[in-house]
C-alpha cells in the first residue's frame, strides 16, 4: 500500500498591510527605496575629525579624545562609521575612503570640487603634470589630460585645463601656488 502525502492546510496570515513610515523612523525593508547614500567629505573644523587626524599620527584614541574634549566612545563610534581602521602593533592604521574637497584648474579658473576617494590620485597626477609643465615649459606633460576631465561626487564632468597659455596666465597672477593648493587639500 502506497502512502499518500497529506496536504497541509495553508496558514492564513491575514492581509498584510503597508505601514507608512513616521518622520524619523525608517520604513520597513520591503518599502525602502533603493537610493545610493551619498557620502560627504570630512569637515576639518569638527573636533572628532581633528582627533581622528591625531590618531592617524600615532596618538592613542583616549589621548586624542581628551585633547579635543570629546568622549572616547563618541570618537570610537565616529571612527568606525567613517573610516576603515585596525589596531596594529601599538597604533591605529586608519584608511579614510570618504570623498575629498580638492582644487582643479578647469575652464580658465581654479575650481574647488568634491571628488570620490578613487579619483584623488588622478587629481594629484594632474597637478604634478601642471607643475612639470611650468618648470620646463614642455606641453607634452599635459597630453595625458587633454580632451578629458574628472567627475565630481555629483557625477558632473569638469574638464582639465591643458591650454599652456591659460596655465601660464593662472601662474602669473598667483592662482597656481602649489603650497596653497596642497594646503587646501590637507584641510
Amino acid at each position: 500500500m502506497k502512502s499518500r502525502k497529506q496536504k497541509q492546510p495553508k496558514r492564513h496570515l491575514g492581509k498584510q498591510r503597508k505601514v507608512k513610515a513616521r518622520p524619523g523612523v525608517s520604513a520597513p525593508a520591503n518599502q525602502r527605496t533603493k537610493t545610493r547614500r551619498r557620502r560627504l567629505p570630512a569637515d576639518p573644523s569638527d573636533p572628532r575629525e581633528k582627533a581622528l587626524e591625531l590618531m592617524k599620527l600615532g596618538v592613542s584614541e583616549t589621548e586624542a579624545a581628551q585633547t579635543y574634549r570629546i568622549g572616547r566612545k563618541r570618537l570610537a563610534r565616529y571612527r568606525t562609521q567613517n573610516t576603515t581602521s585596525k589596531w596594529k602593533g601599538r597604533k591605529w592604521r586608519i584608511v579614510d575612503r570618504r570623498p575629498a574637497n580638492m582644487l582643479i584648474a578647469s575652464r580658465g579658473k581654479i575650481t574647488a570640487i568634491t571628488v570620490p576617494f578613487r579619483s584623488k590620485g588622478k587629481v594629484g597626477r594632474y597637478w604634478n603634470a601642471v607643475n612639470q609643465f611650468l618648470e620646463d615649459n614642455n606641453p607634452s606633460h599635459l597630453k595625458l589630460f587633454s580632451n578629458s576631465g574628472i567627475r565630481d561626487a555629483d557625477r558632473k564632468l569638469h574638464p582639465w585645463e591643458t591650454d599652456p597659455n591659460t596655465l601660464r596666465k593662472l601662474d602669473s597672477i598667483g592662482e597656481l601656488k602649489f603650497v596653497d593648493i596642497y594646503s587646501n587639500v590637507a584641510q
